[in-house]
């Protein structure tokens, strides 16, 4: 078709013989994709037109304008637009030597040129816009030496963007794809592309390049040229663009036409191939290739419209032009899916590093013509392939070693995908830790099924949005959570076929065979070829799936076919034909069907030049592969260059040892000084490791094969061999040199990193667990390197990738380590081990998984914060605090805590006095807690503030709750109905009448994409209700008739659980068994007998069944838990004490809690204890976190979230695979982590004192503390007699005195004094009065006087003044409006300023109003949502600060929405309200403040403070300490706020009239650096709560931020905060 199809909106490009090149330079020149784009549609309809015939004037018009360069003008050009505009463009580029024209007109006649005179006559195709593109390619012409093909792709590119036709218009071909790669602006123009055909293409170049440019250096006309050289054979040039372009590939549909008949060169007398055909062929899959009958001069030029090679690119023209026009009149589904994409990266979603189809083209490029073809006819193979039900589902290809069994298994591939099958695959490499993890291969498999099936890639992202961590998920989550939850339920999908190539080497082969017998449950049709070695292992695990998997076999042994296909392809010896035959035979004999062998004795034999020699060859030759390996290292041991025999072993130490699959670049910079010198060091690796290493075309190196590395780790092979230990240690010291390299830090920030960084920093901890702990070297290394800021560039280097699982595995490696070293120094009676050295290591381990979860969410944001932001955050007893905290402390320090190591608490979720939660549920980012009083609270689980729409209230008393996987829907069920909650907006969207029965609710699952409700009930019932229907009623779905036990009672059911697709349920009764349902039926399974005697009973409590496995986890009343498998009877059993239970959504770990406090955490497998805690008071409920780092638990009137390490560095091990690390799991059993906690009282109220030195809070049971900062001691100010909590709080002006409330609405006043500096604090009690008779509603603010002698109290209907000298009210006012802020007039402290929604009141201290300001809280459009304005949403002033010199105000205000609190900020002038010396009182104005830019105030969480010259302190959305210094007074927006007041009675302001804003609404606040944000630090995830966003402060004097948490206050000292 088109040599290539290019376009932006729609585009395609065709190119003949050598344009590959071109495009694939260009492409790669940008970005991987711009080699090969053809293009789609502009998005508009595509009705279909009429054939459609060219007119003179569209021939003669082009004609006419190039008749003066009758080969074809250079640069892009127009050759046909449709009458009725175009749906997609196709651009022609030609080959070397070749013009715009003449390509593509055969004899250089213009009538025959096909894209303008055949083309546009063709359905479909005429509705392209057609383009050519010339360049200079003439190679006998003189012209730049240095000229390339990267040249000519960067013309294409210019012309592509700035282009325009004969009426100058632009042409708007190319500009995505200059900037489309790297700038995701462009990103849906580089999606429209979707084709390319390649005409006689040299994707991996011709051996007559060398010899062309040859000629031209002999000639006088001409010299050699660059672009020539470009396509040698295998040049750098093309590997380099092959490279880079298979990464789009599969994106793309791909035809390569290649040319069967040799070339006339010369004279007419020489005619050669130009091209073979595996030069032509890409090699991708799904790539379709085709032959057509011609030279490589005639592929692209044609007689005539009937000429049979012209049919054939007309054919696949018209099949691509016609996909494309039907993709754009596709239903409008697709449009939303990729949008959908579009805001988020599938890769990174599911931890995709390395797309699957490196290793397919690996072994793809292998591959011989016309091997494997055997299998297509093969008889398993067909019933395989069938899609009938009665098929085999798993096709067993098992063969011996390096019997081509990756080879044939990249062939099938690649047959399926030209067959239009949807298939995908993956190559388990033993060399690679993560190809050979099963998590991979699933999240490898799911990626590609997403590809292609969008329904699967809303299923994918579904699941993300229920906050499970794809990427670190183990292997049966993501088998559960996508397999089986979604794609099995997907009864329209097409056949899916998955190629498994090598799954011997896998981690675990056992477990994904078991894994993959549930495919035939499967409504979506799945084929699986499994291909291996022939192992007991993987025939044990078929043996043992279900017969519902219908396995077959098919064997490589005495397929010599493709052997003998290779050897007569690849022997090239001279000889008679029966002479090569015997030969092939010989070969064949010999062989034992080893490729391996074939390809080593093939080229031994390739060497002989006379019948002896060949004789000699197989004489020589050794038998089996062993033999050969004896050989090859014979060869390496006998090299005679020392150096070269040492380079030789470090490399294939490096490569038999290394963790992934290592480039040329990164094995250089491994192997270090060792590689210095080498001239062609690529070359030398192959040269010098005699034939046990291989460098495909992606610069990787790897072992030749599996059986070679088993080879040389033999201890038996005394010739060459690798100890590993050796080899491990070197590569643990490369890593660290790498890591340790000089200006690293600056080359990360420049992005010009080494080679070799990626790898070390990945896997140093894992080559440091395999060394020899007696290695100084390496201990002295590892010491420098954790001692150093090497360890934080390492940091700054895992968060800049996002790989935060590697701190998790580095921090197990070290505890490995220092567990060997702690056994080690037990049994050297403590000697030769340095304590120090091991205390180091110690703490870094603790403080890497600490920094994770801690500090994960600052890293992401920032990774150079880990330098000298995070470490002063860190408790002091830690290493990174040692080491870097304390060197920040004149800028940056913490103090205010008690704990100085890090602790599992992250937030403690405070319920509210004389609430009593009952359970506690989390799913997606929602933690919810039921309280019996029929509400329920909802928190945040990032920032563990209660939410918008919390509370729900149902309006009585409940019984449960249930959230939907997402945490997006609620279900309550009370004593008369049943509600259903949208959580966004806490609206309650359907409302059920219960049953009148009233049976009380036991179980309840939300299924069938949250449109059905299923209840189980205590009367033996399950009930289902339709939530899709507003008049739905409840319905009986099963009736459970228990069978009658003798000697056992049979009564109402005390418990119930749902599996979690509802298909099984498990009940309990009092003194009966435990018993297990199908519900479809229903069915009975069996019942649970207790260990022991048969007839024992217990009663169970808590139940929950395995997420992916038909087991039930219990508990017994006298705290025994339980697991049992009902269809097979097992049960396990023990005894923990518990009275609460919970299991982990990946079923690896379950809880249990006790009336005592204790939290005990299991592994599900073995029910070995993983960690503990003791904390106080009874634990009435337990969750994990959906990604089970995290538990939750209630304790009466709060709940607590905890993340300890230890469950990370669970859940990171899981994630990696099954048995990735079996050492470090016994270390983690062994060593169980248990933390005690002390119950807290949380704080309610904080303030501190304006001259510094003191601040003071109080508490939920109302205990009130004094804290001295000069002295670092706490005082208490107030013990109360009862619980009564601390409701409000303010310190006097002159920091003499204290005052606070409580619930009970009395007020204490205390004086703080300090006779003489040094001495004792003095708190004395000044005032003592209850106000409860004398007001109405709670008090919601105090506030001093000036001179401390008054005390103005505001409750939420009345104000009050009390003297503190009589102690007495001594005036008393009805106050109706409620939400209002005073303060002290900043201009005038004889008077109040109280700030409501709407009013600002001025008052004075008499209580007399002198005025009262009226504005609108009116916000941007942006902040609105839907219809709703400010007018309806209710109003709440959150804060109210005041520049330091007086002249501003600054309100915060929140807006309660449906879906979440907006927020406005507001300044006000302090001139524009009234003074003591205005006349009158009762003044009313209107006056309109000046309004905060959304972009800015979007960015803000919590205003705290004002400094200096007007800057802003705050909390940011992502919890950063920022300053921003707002524009001065004269800004012209402020002007017109300062002159908007006037009294009442002038004309009012309008309500349309907008309030003026601050800056400019931008998403940058300002280009000046005086008003851009500065952000200082960010919190740790630990402080995030609702205390630390309620009552977090500035404290001016002492320079510091105030963070109350877990019942202490943090205080955070900066410099810039001065």
């Amino acid at each position: 078709m088109f040599s290539k199809v290019f376009g932006s909106r729609e585009k395609s490009i065709n190119k003949d013989q050598k344009v590959e090149n071109l495009e694939e330079r260009r492409s790669r020149s940008h970005t991987h994709q711009l080699s090969s784009p053809e293009l789609p549609l502009d998005g508009r309809a595509t009705s279909p037109l009429s054939r459609l015939s060219v007119t003179p004037t569209a021939a003669d018009s082009f004609h006419r304008r190039h008749s003066e360069t009758g080969s074809g003008p250079p640069g892009l050009n127009v050759v046909y637009t449709p009458p009725n505009g175009h749906k997609l463009n196709i651009i022609f580029i030609h080959g070397l030597g070749g013009t715009s024209k003449w390509s593509w007109s055969k004899y250089k006649n213009l009538e025959l040129f096909w894209p303008l005179t055949f083309l546009p006559l063709e359905p479909d195709i005429c509705l392209a816009r057609i383009l050519t593109f010339g360049y200079n390619a003439n190679i006998v012409k003189p012209g730049s030496i240095g000229t390339s093909v990267l040249d000519f792709a960067k013309d294409l590119l210019f012309d592509l963007k700035y282009a325009k036709n004969d009426q100058t218009e632009e042409l708007y071909m190319g500009e995505a794809y200059l900037q489309g790669q790297n700038d995701p602006e462009y990103m849906s123009i580089i999606k429209a592309v979707s084709a390319i055909t390649f005409l006689a293409t040299p994707h991996r170049g011709t051996n007559l390049a060398m010899t062309l440019n040859r000629i031209l250096q002999s000639t006088v006309v001409s010299n050699t040229k660059q672009y020539i050289s470009d396509l040698a054979r295998n040049s750098f040039q093309l590997q380099k663009l092959n490279e880079q372009f298979r990464h789009i590939a599969p994106s793309l549909d791909i035809i390569s036409f290649y040319e069967t008949q040799p070339t006339t060169i010369g004279l007419k007398v020489t005619r050669v191939m130009v091209l073979e055909k595996d030069s032509s062929v890409l090699g991708y899959p799904g790539e379709i290739s085709k032959a057509l009958d011609a030279d490589h001069h005639g592929v692209c030029k044609y007689d005539g419209p009937k000429d049979p090679n012209y049919i054939v690119v007309r054919n696949v023209l018209k099949s691509l032009v016609s996909k494309v026009l039907a993709k754009s009149g596709s239903g409008s589904r697709k449009p939303s899916i990729s949008s959908r994409g579009n805001s988020r990266d599938l890769k990174t979603t599911l931890g995709i590093a390395e797309l699957p189809d490196t290793d397919y083209i690996f072994y793809r490029d292998q591959w011989t013509p016309g091997t494997g073809e055997w299998i297509l006819n093969d008889e398993a193979f067909l019933r395989w392939r069938s899609t009938e039900a009665v098929t085999p589902n798993v096709l067993w290809l098992k063969g011996g070693p390096a019997t081509g069994k990756s080879v044939i298994s990249s062939f099938i591939i690649n047959t399926l995908m030209e067959q239009g099958e949807c298939c995908q695959y993956f190559f388990i490499k033993f060399a690679d830790l993560i190809k050979r993890s099963s998590t991979m291969l699933l999240r490898s498999i799911a990626y590609q099924i997403a590809q292609s099936v969008p329904e699967f890639l809303l299923g994918v992202y579904g699941v993300a949005d229920e906050a499970v961590n794809l990427e670190n998920a183990d292997s049966k989550t993501i088998w559960g959570r996508l397999f089986r939850s979604v794609l099995f339920k997907m009864a329209n999908c097409k056949p899916l076929y998955w190629v498994i190539d090598g799954i011997d080497e896998a981690e675990d082969p056992k477990a994904i065979i078991k894994l993959i017998s549930d495919t035939p449950t499967s409504f979506a049709p799945i084929k699986i070829l499994l291909v291996s070695r022939d192992t007991s292992e993987v025939t044990n695990a078929l043996k043992k799936a279900p017969r519902s998997l219908h396995t077959s076999v098919i064997s490589l042994e005495g397929q010599t076919e493709d052997l003998r296909l290779y050897i007569l392809q690849e022997l090239d010896m001279l000889g008679t034909t029966e002479f090569r035959d015997e030969i092939v035979e010989r070969l064949l004999e010999e062989s034992q069907n080893n490729f391996l062998w074939v390809r080593l004795a093939v080229q031994k034999l390739n060497t002989c030049r006379t019948h002896a020699d060949v004789e000699c060859a197989f004489q020589e030759l050794p038998a089996g592969m062993d033999a050969i390996y004896d050989r090859m290292a014979d060869s390496i041991a006998q090299n005679s260059s020392s150096t070269s025999k040492a380079l030789a072993k470090t490399v294939l130490e490096c490569i038999s040892c290394s963790l992934r699959t290592m480039t040329v670049a990164e094995l250089f910079e491994a192997i270090g000084h060792e590689s210095s010198g080498v001239l062609d060091f690529q070359q030398s690796v192959v040269d010098l490791c005699g034939g046990f290493v291989v460098i495909d075309n992606g610069d990787n190196v790897a072992m030749v094969h599996q059986t070679a590395r088993e080879y040389l780790s033999n201890r038996n092979n005394s010739t060459f061999q690798i100890d590993y230990n050796i080899a491990h240690r070197q590569l643990f010291l490369s890593c660290m040199r790498c890591l340790m390299s000089p200006s690293l830090r600056g080359k990360v920030h420049r992005n010009a990193g080494p080679e070799f960084l990626d790898y070390a920093s990945t896997w140093w901890s894992s080559h440091l667990s395999h060394t020899s702990l007696g290695d100084e070297d390496a201990i002295e290394t590892l010491t420098r390197f954790l001692s150093g800021h090497w360890v934080l560039t390492w940091i700054q280097i895992i968060a800049t990738n996002k790989a935060f699982p590697t701190l998790v595995q580095a921090s197990q490696h070290l505890s490995k380590y220092c567990s060997k070293w702690r056994k080690e120094k037990a049994a050297q009676d403590g000697q030769g081990i340095d304590l120090i050295q091991q205390q180091l290591l110690e703490s870094w381990y603790q403080d890497l998984i600490k920094i994770v979860g801690k500090f994960g969410s600052s890293l992401r944001r920032s990774p150079e914060s880990i330098h000298k932001l995070i470490p002063p955050f860190c408790p002091p007893t830690s290493a990174i605090y040692q080491q870097f905290g304390k060197q920040e402390a004149r800028n940056l320090a913490v103090t205010g805590q008690t704990t100085d190591s890090w602790d599992d608490l992250i937030a403690r979720l405070p319920l509210g006095f004389g609430v009593y939660a009952s359970s506690v549920c989390t799913m997606g980012k929602h933690v919810a807690i039921l309280a019996s009083s029929g509400v329920v609270q909802i928190f945040d689980s990032s920032t563990f503030e209660e939410i918008a729409a919390s509370p729900i209230r149902h309006g009585e008393r409940l019984y449960r709750m249930e959230l939907n996987s997402t945490g997006t829907l609620l279900v309550t069920h009370g004593f008369k109905t049943t509600k259903l909650w949208d959580i966004r907006s806490g609206r309650c969207k359907l409302t059920v009448a219960n049953i009148e029965s009233r049976p009380r609710p036991l179980a309840m699952l939300l299924m069938d994409n949250n449109t059905k409700l299923l209840v189980g009930v205590d009367d033996r019932r399950i009930l289902s209700l339709d939530l899709t229907d507003p008049s739905s009623t409840w319905q009986d779905a099963a009736k459970l008739e228990e069978p009658e036990l003798e000697g056992h009672f049979l009564n109402s059911s005390s418990y119930m659980a749902f599996n979690s697709d509802g298909s099984l349920i498990a009940v309990a009764y009092r003194g009966h068994p435990l018993s297990a349902w199908e519900t479809d039926g229903p069915v009975h399974i069996g019942h649970c007998w207790r260990q022991g005697e048969e007839l024992t009973r217990g009663q169970v409590i808590d139940a929950a069944w395995h997420p992916y496995a038909p087991e039930v986890l219990g508990l017994y009343i006298e705290g025994i838990v339980f697991k049992w498998s009902p269809y097979e009877g097992e049960v396990e059993e023990l005894t923990t004490g518990a009275s609460k239970l919970a299991i982990s959504r990946d079923g690896n770990l379950f809880a249990t809690g006790d009336v005592h406090g204790i939290v005990k955490i299991f592994n599900t497998l073995d029910f070995s204890l993983v960690y503990q805690l003791a904390s106080q008071d009874s634990i009435l409920g337990l969750a994990f976190s959906p990604d089970s780092n995290r538990f939750y638990d209630i304790r009466g009137e709060y709940g607590n979230a905890w993340e300890p390490s230890a469950l990370m560095r669970f859940t990171a091990q899981a994630g990696r695979g099954l048995n990735s690390d079996n050492e470090t799991t016994s270390i983690m059993q062994s060593t169980i982590a248990t933390a005690s906690y002390t119950k807290v009282q949380s704080i309610t109220t904080l303030v501190a004192s304006s001259r510094g030195r003191f601040y003071c809070y109080g508490t939920e049971y109302g205990s009130v503390r004094l804290f001295d900062k000069f002295q670092n001691q706490h005082l208490n100010a107030h013990t109360p007699k009862g619980f009564l909590s601390i409701e409000q709080m303010a310190w006097s002006e002159d920091g003499t005195c204290i005052c606070f409330s409580d619930s009970s609405k009395k007020i204490f006043v205390k004086s703080i004094a300090v006779a003489t500096p040094g001495t004792d604090v003095i708190i004395d009690l000044r005032t003592e009065l209850s106000v409860k008779s004398n007001t109405e509603g709670p008090i919601l603010q105090l506030l001093f006087n000036s001179d401390s002698a008054s005390l103005f109290v505001y409750t939420s209907s009345t104000i009050c003044l009390i003297s503190l000298g009589s102690s007495a009210i001594v005036k008393s006012l009805k106050w109706h409006t409620d939400k209002c802020r005073w303060l002290l007039h900043p201009q005038d402290s004889s008077l109040l300023l109280g700030i409501a929604p709407g009013h600002v009141h001025v008052m004075r201290w008499d209580l007399v109003e002198i005025q009262t300001c009226v504005f609108e809280t009116q916000i941007l459009p942006e902040v609105s949502q839907g219809k709703e304005t400010v007018s309806n949403r209710p109003s709440t002033i959150d804060r109210v600060l005041i520049t330091q010199d007086q002249k501003r105000i600054l309100v915060q205000v929140s807006h309660s929405g449906e879906h979440t609190k907006a927020k406005t900020f507001l300044f006000f002038e302090t001139s524009s309200f009234a003074t003591s010396k205005s006349v009158g009182s009762g003044l009313k104005i209107n006056t309109t403040p000046a309004l905060l830019p959304h972009a800015t105030a979007s960015e803000i969480t919590l205003a705290l403070s004002f400094l200096s010259h007007d800057r802003l302190v705050y909390l940011s959305k992502h919890f950063a300490l920022c300053t921003w210094r707002l524009p001065p007074s004269s800004d012209p927006m402020f002007s017109a706020a300062s002159g908007s007041h006037r009294p009442e009675g002038m004309s009012k302001v309008s309500g349309s009239a907008r309030p003026p804003l601050i800056g400019r609404p931008s998403s940058n606040i300002s280009a000046n650096s005086d008003k851009t944000p500065k952000e200082l630090f960010l919190l740790p995830g630990d402080w995030i709560g609702r205390d630390c966003l309620t009552l977090s402060c500035i404290w001016p004097a002492e320079k510091s931020l105030m963070v109350p948490r877990n019942g202490e206050v943090a205080l955070v000292r900066s410099a810039a905060l001065a």
